[in-house]
């Protein structure tokens, strides 16, 4: 009987030995371990960085958009007396609607959200992107990112602000003419800042830094150069507006209560709507030729195009804490409106990255599932010349007592060996690849973007080794080496030692 640890001698002996046919048979079962493993170590990551890229994490966790459904209304056919299919008229949000939601017990907060344009936070000059909107939402939502309420009890002369983070995570280096990530405490910091809003300042679009895509930085624009820009924009109001009205701002005293996700700056409701009614009023002041009167909207035979006063696109419905979001947006949607969360927001765009990644999985799996078979038959074909040219060794060694169980197991662990071999390269050589190509990936994403929030995004590699799969992998590696020399064993082990000995 031979021992275990004479076994694994003999097998590597044998190897040494036939130094070519071994080699060939580890880069067979290498090659097709290579693509797997490389595929393995950043399909993963990359999906995950596109899915935590997208923007659609402004949208509140706990927040569903509700929009009014597609409008059915169309110019053409019903006005040529064609006949056209039935549709469902289009259904707006109305006071009655938010009272209705306001009335469900899942529910904290409906409205229809405001938004105020052009603003300006004094605050933000060193920022990648400036502030030009608030966004006014339900005073509970404002209450539920607001550090405490004492912060927001104090605001009795201020306006309270609640900045998305991403607003606050970059500040420009002037040194390095880049910007740089802030700490988390340099962010947590703004919170009880007061800040100047700027109401009506049509500047506030004005980039103050602009990208050098040779030397690949960025540079702070020049006085000069944003005095221009703002008299450019005075200059395509000429002709339609009293310079003297619209050139006016109005000031108010803000202060930062909590951060939300995202870029948004949320204020209250009612403080929206006095804002944008005070922008709007000003603008008609200004205008030189004030837009004709609209006739009231009428429904047509394929419904209305526009909403009547007191009716809406859009609104805004805040569940209550604990509450599962999509289903109060799936009971929204029975009413006839179209009801995003943020959970459904991200499905229509992973549902395609993940179709996309599961084709390249595929196209991976076959081709290394191909190359593998083919180092199967490799050590199938190298376990078999092996106990071709071994028949006197068998006979030696079942002479000196070797059972063929014996006899089995020394070319069993020989093709087990060629495939933990090969495989090992190939893991080896395989993350070596993939550690390679997210170097250069991402060398070559950020040379491409110029949006610095994108490039905070961006991690320092998308490579990653998943240990699950790659225990998976030499187990399988294992199964098949088996699979592939259980044969030549089973031949090796039925050699009549007799006629092998009396052949020498």
């Amino acid at each position: 009987m031979i021992r275990r640890g004479d076994q694994v001698r003999l097998s590597l002996r044998k190897l040494a030995l036939r130094k070519k046919r071994a080699v060939f048979s580890i880069i067979s079962v290498a090659l097709g371990v290579i693509v797997v493993v490389a595929i393995d170590s950043l399909i993963q990551n990359v999906r995950d960085l596109i899915v935590r890229t997208n923007l659609t994490e402004d949208i509140d966790r706990d927040a569903i958009m509700v929009y009014a459904v597609e409008n059915p209304y169309e110019f053409s056919g019903a006005d040529r007396g064609e006949r056209v299919d039935e549709k469902k008229r289009v259904q707006f949000l109305t006071e009655s609607t938010f009272e209705n939601l306001r009335a469900w017990p899942e529910v904290e907060a409906a409205d229809h959200p405001v938004d105020v344009y052009p603003v300006g936070l004094g605050a933000f000059t060193n920022r990648p992107q400036p502030v030009m909107q608030l966004s006014g939402v339900p005073d509970a939502m404002v209450k539920r990112y607001a550090q405490s309420a004492r912060l927001l009890a104090t605001c009795t002369n201020a306006v309270p602000l609640v900045v998305g983070e991403r607003n606050l995570r970059l500040r420009y280096d002037a040194k390095k003419k880049t910007f740089v990530l802030e700490k988390p405490d340099a962010v947590n910091e703004w919170i009880g800042r007061e800040v100047t809003v700027v109401l009506g300042d049509n500047g506030t679009r004005i980039q103050r830094f602009q990208y050098d895509g040779q030397k690949k930085q960025w540079n702070e624009r020049s006085k000069e150069d944003i005095e221009q820009r703002r008299e450019a924009i005075q200059r395509n109001h000429q002709g339609q507006y009293d310079a003297a009205i619209m050139d006016t701002v109005l000031t108010l005293k803000g202060r930062i209560v909590g951060l939300c996700p995202g870029s948004r700056v949320l204020i209250s409701l009612d403080t929206a709507v006095q804002c944008d009614k005070w922008i709007t009023q000003r603008r008609e002041l200004a205008s030189l030729h004030p837009a004709p009167e609209v006739a009231t909207a009428q429904y047509g035979v394929r419904g209305r195009q526009t909403p009547k006063s007191g009716e809406y696109n859009d609104g805004i419905v805040l569940v209550k804490q604990g509450v599962n979001a999509e289903t109060v947006a799936e009971r929204i949607r029975k009413l006839g409106f179209q009801a995003a969360t943020r959970a459904s927001a991200f499905e229509a765009t992973v549902k395609d990255i993940d179709t996309g990644i599961r084709f390249v999985k595929r196209i991976a799996l076959a081709f290394g599932g191909l190359i593998l078979g083919i180092a199967c038959g490799l050590l199938w074909s190298t376990t078999s010349r092996t106990v071709s040219d071994s028949r006197v060794d068998i006979g030696l060694f079942r002479a000196l007592g070797a059972t063929k169980s014996d006899i089995r197991r020394l070319f069993l662990s020989e093709a087990v060996m060629l495939g933990l071999l090969g495989t090992l390269v190939g893991m080896l050589v395989g993350w070596a690849v993939a550690f390679y190509i997210s170097r250069w990936v991402l060398r070559l994403v950020r040379g491409e973007i110029t949006d610095p929030e994108e490039l905070v995004m961006l991690p320092g590699s998308v490579f990653s080794i998943d240990v699950r799969f790659c225990l998976t992998l030499l187990i399988s590696a294992v199964a098949v080496s088996i699979l592939a020399g259980l044969i030549p064993a089973n031949r090796a082990a039925k050699v009549d030692p007799v006629k092998a000995l009396k052949r020498e």
